[in-house]
């Protein structure tokens, strides 16, 4: 795609989601997420923390420990809606 017709597709508001993604121009929406478990004597004991990231309906995780595993994520959620026609 030209810049041009980049332009041309964003004055009209149809830019696709994966460009809309790819040149930063996305929302991004981030929610932590803790999964537990309770032992015998009732302690919780935090299993895993994953990081649920969303740009319209479409979602991906990530570890919230690592900045490589977010910009993956990131970069799955492209293919998605790329794949989605979005």
């Amino acid at each position: 795609m030209t810049h041009k017709e980049i332009e041309i597709q964003r004055a009209l508001g149809t830019l696709p989601l994966w460009l809309r993604m790819e040149l930063g121009e996305a929302k991004f929406t981030t929610i932590l997420m803790t999964f537990t478990d309770q032992s015998i004597s009732g302690m919780c004991i935090i299993k895993k923390r994953l990081m649920r990231i969303e740009c319209e309906n479409v979602i991906a995780t990530y570890s919230p420990n690592d900045f490589h595993s977010r910009q993956n994520a990131i970069a799955r959620m492209i293919n998605k809606a790329k794949k989605l026609k979005l």
